[in-house]
C-alpha cells in the first residue's frame, strides 16, 4: 500500500521543493555510505518567507535548519549545489546544526546563496552570496547543472518574469575542499542572457526552465506565457536552436478546459530524450528530440479538470542507473484539480523502456486516497502500447511543487514529496515489489 507522511513547519504554503539526491543525478561516481547520508536532505521554500532544511534521516518530523531569508519574502525556488568534498561529507554528525551543502534560494528578484558548513545554528539570518548577476524581475525558478552535465564546472539559471533566461557559472564550486569566506562576493559577473519570447511587446513570462542531462552541450529548455517551449545551446545564446509552439484546443479540435496551454513546468526524462511540460489548458505534452529539434511525442489528457502545475520524471531508479531509458516511461502530473496522476507513457514512445507497471503493483488499497477508477486508462483509446495513467492520488489540494527520491533512499524510497497551498508537505512512499 502507498504510504503518507506529513512533514510539518512552515507557517505559510510551501511553494517549491528539492531533493539532494537530484543534486547528484546522472553522476558516475561510486557513491559511499558517507556520500550517500547527504542523499536524505529535502529542501523546502514557501511564502513564509524561510527556506527550510530536513535531514530525512535523523528527525524527519522537523525541520533541521531554518533559513531566514531577506525581507521575509516569498521564497519562489530552492536548489542544492550539485557538488560537495567528501572530506565535508565524513564529518556529517547527526543533530549537527552545519552540513555539507551550499544551498542558493529566490526571493524577489535576487538568488541567495547559503553555505550551511558554516551553520553554529540551527535558525541562519546572513547569507553568504548575493547573484545579483542573475536580477531582472521576478523570479519564478532557479535550476543548476549537476557535475555530470558540464564536467565539474557548475551552472546556475532563472526563469524570469521579463522574458529572459539569465544563466552564470560564476557560483563556488563545491569541489573545492576549502570553506567558503563569508565574506566573498559575487557581485559584478556577468551572465548569459536568452530572449525566451522572440517579440518582447508581447511580454511573455518565463515560468520554468531545465538543464538537459546527459547532453554534449550544455541545453536548456526553457516555457513561458507565451504557449512556448525553446531548446537552447547556452553557448549560443542569440537564438533557440529548436522552438515548439503548443497547439490550442480549437487548433486541435479537442474539448478541453478553456485556457490557454501556458507552459507551467518542465522536466526532462533522465536519458534526456523525452521533455514534458505541464499545461495551463489540463493536458502535458511529451516532446522527443529529433537531432537538435523538438518534436511532439504524445499529448496527455483526460486526467486533470485544471491546469498542470507540476511535471516530473521521478529519480526512482537511484543515484547511478544504468538503465535511465527504462525510467523515461514514468511521468507524474500534479494539477490544480488536486490531484495527481503516474503515466506510462507506453512503448511506442519507449520502446525499449521497462514496464513501469511493475513498481506499482502492490499500491492499491482501498483505506488510501488513490483512485483505482482512473487506473489503465488509455489514451487515444489504443492498445497498451499507448500512454495510459497507472493510477492517481486524490490529493485534495492544489501541488505546487513535486519532488522524488531514489528507489535506495534510506528512508522514504521510491518516494515522492508535494508541496501544495497548505503549510505541510505531503510524503508518498510507494511500495517496491
Amino acid at each position: 500500500m502507498v504510504q503518507q507522511f506529513q512533514l510539518r513547519g512552515h507557517q505559510g504554503p510551501v511553494t517549491c521543493l528539492a531533493h539532494s539526491s537530484n543534486a547528484q543525478r546522472g553522476s558516475k561516481k561510486k557513491v559511499n555510505r558517507q556520500t550517500h547520508n547527504t542523499s536524505c536532505c529535502l529542501l523546502s521554500g514557501s511564502e513564509d518567507g524561510t527556506a527550510r532544511l530536513w535531514d530525512l534521516r535523523t528527525n524527519p518530523s522537523r525541520a533541521s535548519s531554518c533559513i531566514m531569508l531577506p525581507n521575509r519574502q516569498e521564497v519562489t525556488s530552492v536548489a542544492f549545489h550539485p557538488t560537495f568534498d567528501e572530506s565535508d561529507a565524513s564529518t556529517l554528525i547527526s543533530g549537527s546544526s552545519s552540513y555539507p551543502f551550499t544551498i542558493f534560494a529566490s526571493v524577489g528578484s535576487s538568488v541567495y546563496g547559503y553555505d550551511l558548513r558554516q551553520a553554529s545554528s540551527p535558525i541562519i539570518q546572513k547569507h553568504h552570496h548575493l547573484l545579483d548577476s542573475l536580477e531582472g524581475e521576478e523570479i519564478n525558478q532557479i535550476q543548476m547543472t549537476t557535475a555530470a552535465q558540464t564536467n565539474k564546472r557548475i551552472y546556475i539559471g532563472t526563469a524570469d518574469d521579463d522574458g529572459f533566461v539569465r544563466i552564470t557559472d560564476s557560483i563556488p564550486n563545491r569541489f573545492i575542499s576549502e570553506k567558503i569566506d563569508a565574506s566573498s562576493s559575487l557581485k559584478g559577473k556577468e551572465c548569459t542572457k536568452l530572449q525566451h519570447c522572440e517579440n518582447m511587446s508581447e511580454a511573455a513570462l518565463v515560468t520554468s526552465i531545465a538543464f538537459r542531462p546527459r547532453s554534449k552541450t550544455l541545453d536548456l529548455a526553457s516555457g513561458g506565457t507565451d504557449c512556448t517551449v525553446c531548446l537552447w545551446d547556452v553557448n549560443r545564446p542569440k537564438r533557440p536552436s529548436s522552438t515548439f509552439v503548443i497547439r490550442t484546443e480549437e487548433e486541435e479540435g479537442v474539448n478541453q478546459i478553456c485556457n490557454p496551454p501556458f507552459v507551467n513546468a518542465l522536466s526532462w526524462s533522465p536519458s534526456g530524450k523525452l521533455l514534458a511540460a505541464g499545461l495551463g489548458d489540463g493536458s502535458a505534452i511529451v516532446m522527443q528530440m529529433d537531432g537538435r529539434s523538438l518534436i511532439e511525442g504524445c499529448r496527455l489528457r483526460g486526467g486533470h479538470d485544471a491546469a498542470v502545475a507540476s511535471v516530473l520524471f521521478p529519480n526512482f531508479g537511484g543515484l547511478d542507473s544504468s538503465h535511465v531509458v527504462a525510467e523515461d516511461r514514468l511521468l507524474v502530473t500534479g494539477g490544480n484539480d488536486g490531484s495527481i496522476f503516474l503515466w506510462d507513457l507506453g512503448k511506442k514512445l519507449v520502446s525499449n523502456g521497462e514496464d513501469p507497471s511493475t513498481i506499482f503493483k502492490d499500491c492499491y488499497d482501498n483505506s488510501m486516497k488513490v483512485d483505482e477508477a482512473m487506473k489503465g486508462l488509455a489514451l487515444d483509446g489504443a492498445n497498451g502500447d499507448d500512454p495510459k495513467i497507472l493510477f492517481g492520488l486524490q490529493h485534495g489540494k492544489k501541488p505546487n511543487y513535486i519532488e522524488s527520491c531514489n528507489a535506495s533512499d534510506p528512508v522514504f524510497p521510491t518516494s515522492l514529496f508535494v508541496a501544495d497551498t497548505s503549510q505541510d508537505i505531503t510524503v508518498y512512499t510507494f511500495p517496491r515489489p
